[in-house]
Parts: structure tokens; sequence; C-alpha cells
């Protein structure tokens, strides 16, 4: 599964159900790391005994915890996502993360659906400019993703691998975001790669070449840089 130079990846535990196989990944393989959190859609499980819980897998998990996430806001589900009392949670969950995640000093994993104002305006009140922040896989409008590189000078913006699709949006982003500020990943097993039926991190030089592609830019100096970036922010 992992290609010939694979040198790390990412896994997440971002509820209750996914830390234990976070922590299993991140222990028995010298080149998976962890971060942890609670997904916005998960919000409502969050609660003392949840943070609890979050903060002893990052313990048992040592220095293989690499980043705090993913977290943030999601308006996104058609019944939920208009709730106002969902999204409130939501924002509250959201702030008490950030607390947390910046008293530990950890690089932020952000998840961000339909929900860009709130986004912006609560990181703005809580994250300093120059934290590390990954917006992760993300599917936003061009002008958040830079009005979030403007604001914060260390955050990375990750393009999934459904920029391999034809998804003219996916591209766009690409297209639009400063090659030294992006990284690339596959949220595996969720979004798609073109060509593969199960997204996985060692289709990541797959989503590279795409992106060098789209940036019209040699291969190796897309490759080398995104490398970099991902080393920017997670530290190895």
């Amino acid at each position: 599964m992992f290609p010939p130079g694979f040198e790390g990846c990412v896994t997440q535990g971002c509820d209750e159900e996914s830390f234990e196989m976070a922590k299993q990944l991140a222990l028995s393989h010298p080149l998976i790391y962890a971060s942890f959190g609670c997904h916005p859609k998960a919000a409502w499980s969050y609660d003392d005994d949840f943070e609890k819980t979050m903060l002893e897998y990052m313990e048992a998990c040592g220095k293989k915890v690499v980043g705090f996430g993913e977290f943030g806001l999601d308006y996104s589900h058609p019944y939920f996502g208009p709730n106002e009392e969902n999204r409130e949670r939501q924002r509250q969950v959201f702030v008490r993360q950030l607390e947390v995640a910046i008293s530990r000093e950890m690089p932020l994993v952000i998840h961000s659906r339909e929900a860009e104002d709130d986004t912006l305006r609560i990181m703005k009140a809580a994250v300093p400019q120059d934290w590390k922040v990954h917006l992760h896989s993300y599917r936003g409008s061009v002008s958040h993703m830079k009005e979030m590189l403007d604001e914060f000078h260390q955050l990375y913006v990750g393009m999934p691998g459904i920029l391999t699709m034809n998804d003219d949006h996916a591209q766009e982003l690409v297209r639009q975001c400063p090659l030294e500020r992006m990284l690339v990943e596959t949220d595996a097993p969720y979004l798609p790669v073109q060509g593969h039926w199960l997204s996985h991190p060692g289709l990541i030089p797959t989503i590279t070449a795409r992106v060098a592609e789209l940036k019209g830019v040699e291969l190796q100096r897309a490759a080398t840089m995104l490398r970099e970036n991902a080393r920017s922010v997670y530290g190895f």
C-alpha cells in the first residue's frame, strides 16, 4: 500500500469510536502518526468525560501525536445544518477545543463545511496569526481560502484526491492556492482518487502529479515543496 519513499502519514481519531483505532495504528507502525479531536458532527457528544478520554489517548500515543483534530464547524447536513441549536453547540465545542489545542501548543487540523463566516470569525478571535493550521480537505470558496491564507501566516490548505477527478472546483482551488501554502491528502477512505476503488495514503504521488499539472510546474518541484509543507506543519 505504501510506495517507495513513503515517509509517514497521519491518521485521525475524531470521535470516541475512532480513538482506539487511531492509537493502535500510530503505535503499531513507525511511520503512522496520529491526531485527536472531536469532529463537528460529533459535537453533541463533547463533554468533560469526552475531553478527558481524548487527552488520555493523546498521552498514550506520546510523541506520535502530531496535531489536534480534525475539529471545527460543519453546517452541511440538510436537516441539522440549518438548526441554530446544533450550530451553537458546534461553535461552543469549537471554541473549547481551540483553547485546549493552543494551551498544548499543537497544530490545528480544521474541518469547515458551509460555515466559512463562523470559522473565520472564531479563529480570528482565538488563534494567533502565526499558528500552524491545516485546513483539512478543503472544499469551500476561493475567496474564503484566500482570507484564511491572508489571516494565518502558517496555514496550509489541504487538497484531497478529488482533485484528480472531473471536479472543476477542486482543480480551481489548486490553481488559486500558492504551492508553498498547500498540502495534499487522501482523507482515506472517504474521498476518491481517479482510477482507484479504495483511497489510501499510498496514492499521494498520484495526487501530487495532478497538482503539478494544474500548477504548471515540474513534478519534482511540486513533490519537494509539498513534502516540506507537510514537515512544516507536522514536524516529520
